[in-house]
Formats: C-alpha cells, structure tokens, sequence
C-alpha cells in the first residue's frame, strides 16, 4: 500500500519513463507525474510532495529553470529534488546543483540505487523535524531550512545550507574536503574547487557571524567560534 503521507512528483518529457518510475515507486509512494514541463510548476504547487524527481532536458522548461522556480517560492524552497537524468555533462550536473538540486541520478539507473537515495533524502527531512542548531548569534532551524545570524534570515542555497549545517556540526573541528564531497555531492563528479567556491559564497553571506570559517591548508574547514 503506498504510504499517503509520502508524495512523489515525476516530471519527465518522455511519458513512458514517467509511467516506469510510478510503476516502480507507486506499491511505497504515492506519485503523481506530468510529461509537460510548462505544468510542473503549478503540480508542486497544488500536490504539495515530499520530494520531487526531475528530468534535465525537457522542451519548454528545461529542469534547472522548473528547479530554480521550486527554490525561490517559501511554500516549495525546501522539497528535495533529485534529477534523474541522461547524458549530462559534468557542466550540467554543476549547474543543476548550483540551482538547488539535492541530488543527480544518471540513466541508465539502477533501481535499489535510486529506491535508496529517495530513502535517504526522505530520512534526511525525517531526522530534522523539530531540530535546530546554534553557534554563537547564528541559528540553522533544520525543519525549515532557515538560517539567522543576529535575527536576521540569510538566503542559502541547499548545498550552502548542507555545509553550514556540517561545520556547525563539527564546529572548531576540521571538516575536509572529502568528507563535504562525499556527504554532500555524494556520487556526482564535482572537485574540492566546488567546496571552496560554496565556501566562499557562504562567508559573503554570513558576514555578520560573530565567530569566522578558516580556511585549513590542504585540508578542508574549520567553524571557529567562542559560545
């Protein structure tokens, strides 16, 4: 039976692959698709699912505009978005996360790999119901996905929220390189250059933390901090 409270959005151009994946997903979510990528949008919006799975080159709209679109509205910023997609490049994959996909699945795809990582994006948004983490004046409420320095919001991006989250975590101990890559880019082809560049962004962003992210040569990153 599927389980009611999980909801599943499948937006692919070719209708068959959209009918494949609800037929695999279908007996443990309830999963609703479209092969019109102009309809996506308002689907989010009126079905409300627990993680959407997102096709990258589609006519119309293409996924990274259908994601962006997903990431700037309050009601929908924080749903898990997992693309699932063929030949893409190394490029496309890059920009896909840097508008805010959790996740990349090239096809072919194994299907126990994509079960599980809808699993653990799912688990993800489980385990930070009601949590909430702190460092100084900066607060991250994991249920929303919001993060304040000093009261005041600051806008993140997913994959600058997961780092956040990780130094703070870890806070005045050493996260490296690899573990961010490993944890938060996961089997995607992307370089220790992608976690400096985030962390960068993330610096400018948070300028008004009272405690400061150091840089730990050859290594990785430390979140220094006084409570």
């Amino acid at each position: 039976m599927a389980q009611l409270n999980r909801r599943i959005l499948i937006v692919d151009d070719y209708e068959e692959s959209c009918k494949l994946l609800s037929e695999i997903l279908s007996s443990t979510y309830e999963c609703y698709y479209t092969s019109d990528s102009t309809k996506a949008f308002s689907l989010v919006t009126e079905k409300k699912p627990d993680l959407i799975l997102l096709d990258y080159k589609m006519p119309g709209l293409m996924g990274i505009d259908i994601c962006k679109m997903i990431r700037e509205n309050e009601s929908t910023k924080n749903t898990p978005i997992i693309f699932v997609s063929g030949a893409a490049t190394i490029d496309e994959k890059i920009r896909a996360f840097e508008q805010g996909a959790d996740d990349f699945i090239s096809k072919p795809f194994h299907v126990k790999e994509l079960i599980l990582r809808i699993k653990a994006r799912l688990s993800e948004k489980d385990q930070d119901l009601g949590a909430e983490l702190q460092a100084a004046n900066l607060r991250m409420n994991l249920l929303s996905r919001q993060v304040f320095v000093g009261g005041e919001e600051v806008q993140l991006t997913p994959k600058q929220f997961d780092i956040l989250k990780m130094l703070v975590s870890n806070k005045n101990n050493l996260v490296t390189r690899e573990r961010c890559l490993d944890e938060i880019w996961g089997d995607t082809e992307v370089t220790s250059r992608n976690v400096d560049s985030q962390i960068n962004y993330l610096k400018r962003k948070i300028n008004k933390f009272h405690g400061k992210i150091l840089a730990v040569p050859s290594l990785g990153y430390r979140l220094e901090v006084q409570d």
